[in-house]
């Protein structure tokens, strides 16, 4: 079979960042103004600076920038010689003052903290070792590890801080491994939030194979004697633990600082990390300033600097205490998070306050999960008191006319982010009922309750599911032994003032694989784990349609001017669905790839996108003979495949169309099915249960197209049933739905490819011109005449976890 077109998050990025840009809150321009600290010039609007990370302002102090000029003066702007050979002077100088902020430790200094992580995680985790990342640490963290996963060091991630799932970790994996690493931020950039760090050196006593990896860039110069920030002042560096900080935040220059516990890490660090050796050190003029920093944070005056920002950090708490803002951020340091939920109202929200003179960053996914978007501002010591009541004022004024603006309010966004203390008096329905108060919801649970006529006339072109086959999925998806083999089904009308449909659609609820669209290779790793647990990275979700049904199935009139707000309150009704049921996901599918339109409007109201299978549709099949089939291919070169792949073949096999199937070869049926469901991981689902293949026997709509192997072709002359396609009539349409095969005759009697040719001609026979082949396969499809169409679907979950759990497989596939 050939792979599909996935995505990654990549994609989903892009398109959130493009927006974002488009909507005038991310990638702009600090023009070529004086730059105070305090203030930005942005597109020509002075803004109060609450964006960046100089927490100390020491970015500004005379001193440093003094030191600058003295060191290009002496040093020139570069020392361009690779540290292996020689360590310029200054070099040394900022190391020894930076040793002594560590209490002696030996330090090394890097071009950047990246190009630390870099130099160390390659160099000291072995491939007998195991990395455990936390959910959030990071990402400069994880690129070094995927240098690491390349020599073939094996990477398990946690939930974020979640000290129960480590130390399960560890007691599973301990016997397998040398060393375990736990790699952590020691406080996390988004949120604000700081590690567990004294309870993991607990767990560091208590399992001696664990050792800690921290980057704390963003507890650095602000926190703690001397500035050394949040994780040395708590724990200093024990022997089984490597810091890494930064000089690039509250430091007040650029660089990447890495503190060792001992001389012997340190000097297998210094001998082996690779961009020691091969990237240029930090240039002098910035060890000039660096050494002046350091000086001030050996010196009393680095505990007034910080209680000045202290007192920042306090007002700033103070006003936020009074408010009724979902603030998710931790109050001791200074980055702060408040909860805005949809990508539309982070948005809004943001431009409102940077119109009103204030920068500040929106929280935006992959950082955060999409529907956890967020407004982020950082305090610094340029920033006045009166500034930060200035932004909180803003805030409460935008707040609750952004929500409006939206349909939205204060408790939908503490939902959003599990804050269950819900602000009293707030009730979501009757602003719901009062926003959309021109549409009315028709919401049933069986589809005996949907007027046949009218689905039937909205939706049965669009593919399989026309309002006899609903009929036969309840009844197939019900009543089985596994929780994954029963769906829930719900049916959704939205109605304008007339009760005519803007939209209409089907859901299904039931237990979907996370790797679903994830590659092969990730599937067949992630099956190895369900040997075991058979639930492994599964998720209760809400699927538009079905895991059997293949079309367009949703029904929107794109012409109703108020079709985006129709589609809004769908996404509520679905949104009441999802806490009655408890589903983790909800999944959005078969968008057109190209939909710019749709594609904006879903990002914003917080779901990502991902590029599903191709579909593989054949249009306008006009033809009866073998010989009118060749005629009707494009070319010569497709005429040649069809006759070496497809008729060559065809002499091998007896064809018969049933509408019923006996007992027994209902049970053959998923017998043969499973072979192909037990290859195949393109589209990685459970399997269907044996009550789908006798209801579909019993359905009307449906046949099968039965091929036997002719007895003169068998060894013991038997004629065998070694294929069956089980095909769905539709009005306009006929699709190719379920296909078993025995494997014995694959390749050796090129039965796939003869299957689906003998399903086409018996469409052609009932007179269908336009074919539905299933997703994946696109590649025996094509040669068939199918063309394939690039659809989309969209995914929100309230818990990023499974999916960065399974993109961090994925970069380890495609590095190996």
């Amino acid at each position: 079979m050939a792979k599909i077109n996935h995505n990654n998050y990549l994609n989903t990025i892009g398109d959130l960042i493009r927006d974002a840009k488009n909507k005038g809150i991310v990638h702009l321009l600090s023009e070529n103004n004086d730059f105070s600290g305090r203030k930005l010039s942005i597109n020509g609007s002075e803004m109060v600076n609450f964006g960046t990370c100089g927490y100390l302002g020491l970015e500004m102090d005379q001193r440093l920038k003094d030191a600058v000029g003295d060191y290009a003066e002496k040093f020139g702007t570069q020392f361009s010689v690779s540290r292996t050979y020689l360590t310029s002077g200054p070099n040394v100088d900022l190391e020894i003052p930076l040793s002594k902020i560590y209490n002696g430790k030996p330090v090394i200094v890097s071009a950047s903290t990246s190009a630390a992580h870099i130099a160390n995680i390659p160099t000291l985790v072995r491939d007998t070792e195991l990395v455990i990342l936390d959910q959030q640490v990071h990402m400069s963290v994880q690129t070094g590890v995927q240098l690491a996963q390349v020599k073939g060091t094996h990477v398990e991630m946690i939930r974020h801080s979640n000290l129960d799932m480590l130390e399960q970790k560890i007691k599973e994996l301990r016997n397998k491994y040398t060393k375990i690493w736990y790699m952590i931020d020691g406080v996390y950039s988004m949120y604000g939030d700081v590690a567990p760090i004294v309870d993991l050196l607990a767990l560091m006593e208590k399992y001696d194979q664990l050792h800690l990896y921290v980057d704390d860039a963003h507890g650095m110069s602000w926190y703690g004697k001397n500035g050394a920030g949040y994780i040395f002042d708590k724990v200093g560096v024990p022997d089984k633990m490597i810091l890494v900080t930064t000089l690039a935040k509250g430091f007040g220059v650029v660089g990447g600082i890495t503190v060792f516990p001992n001389l012997e890490v340190f000097e297998k660090v210094k001998i082996f990390g690779g961009p020691l050796t091969y990237s240029h050190p930090i240039p002098p003029p910035i060890l000039g300033a660096a050494i002046a920093s350091a000086y001030i944070h050996l010196s009393p005056e680095i505990y007034t600097i910080q209680a000045e920002l202290r007192e920042r950090i306090e007002h700033c708490n103070q006003l936020l205490q009074q408010t009724r803002f979902p603030v998710i951020s931790n109050p001791l340091t200074p980055i702060y998070f408040i909860g805005m939920g949809q990508p539309k109202v982070g948005y809004a929200m943001v431009k409102r306050l940077m119109d009103d003179g204030f920068f500040l960053n929106i929280g935006l996914f992959p950082a955060v999960p999409v529907k956890n978007t967020g407004v982020r501002f950082t305090l610094t010591r340029h920033i006045l008191k009166e500034d930060i009541t200035g932004l909180v004022q803003a805030l409460e004024y935008h707040f609750p006319k952004v929500l409006e603006q939206e349909g939205k309010t204060e408790n939908d966004v503490r939902k959003a982010f599990n804050l269950f203390h819900l602000v009293p008096n707030v009730k979501s329905v009757p602003v719901v009922q009062e926003f959309f108060s021109e549409f009315t919801v028709q919401h049933e649970t069986d589809i005996a309750n949907v007027d046949k006529e009218e689905w039937d006339n909205l939706l049965a072109d669009n593919g399989t599911f026309n309002w006899e086959s609903l009929k036969f999925l309840q009844n197939s998806f019900s009543g089985n032994d596994n929780i994954e083999d029963n769906w829930e089904f719900h049916y959704y009308f939205i109605r304008d003032a007339t009760h005519k449909p803007i939209i209409a659609t089907f859901f299904t609820i039931g237990i979907f694989k996370d790797d679903l669209m994830s590659t092969a290779g990730i599937s067949m790793t992630i099956e190895n784990k369900r040997k075991a647990d058979r639930y492994y990275l599964t998720s209760k979700t809400i699927g538009m349609g079905s895991l059997i049904t293949e079309g367009t199935h949703i029904y929107i009139e794109r012409s109703n001017p108020e079709w985006k707000k129709a589609f809004k309150l769908l996404e509520e009704e679905i949104y009441l669905l999802q806490d009655k049921t408890g589903a983790s996901n909800i999944l959005l599918r078969d968008f057109s790839i190209d939909d710019k339109e749709m594609n904006e409007f879903l990002t914003e109201e917080g779901f990502f996108k991902v590029q599903m299978p191709n579909a593989n549709i054949i249009n306008n099949m006009r033809w009866l003979t073998n010989d009118e089939f060749l005629a009707w291919m494009p070319d010569g070169k497709s005429r040649k495949r069809i006759r070496d792949v497809v008729f060559k073949f065809e002499h091998f096999y007896d064809v018969e169309v049933k509408d019923h199937l006996t007992s027994d070869e209902v049970i053959q049926y998923q017998r043969l099915y499973l072979n192909i469901k037990d290859r195949n991981f393109d589209i990685n689902t459970f399997p269907y249960p044996l009550k789908m293949f006798q209801s579909m026997s019993d359905a009307p709509d449906w046949e099968f197209v039965v091929l036997r192997l002719k007895p003169q072709y068998h060894p013991e002359g038997k004629s065998p049933i070694v294929s069956i396609g089980g095909c769905h009539r539709g009005k306009n349409h006929y699709s190719l739905v379920v296909i078993g095969l025995d494997y014995d005759y694959v390749y050796s009697h090129g039965l796939y490819r003869q299957t689906s040719f003998q399903c086409l001609k018996r469409a052609m026979q009932l007179g269908y011109h336009k074919i539905y082949m299933g997703l994946s396969a696109d590649f025996e499809k094509r040669k068939l005449g199918a063309t394939q169409i690039e659809t989309a679907c969209y995914v929100q979950a309230k818990d990023n976890f499974n999916f960065e759990l399974i993109e961090a497989m994925s970069i380890k596939t495609e590095a190996l």
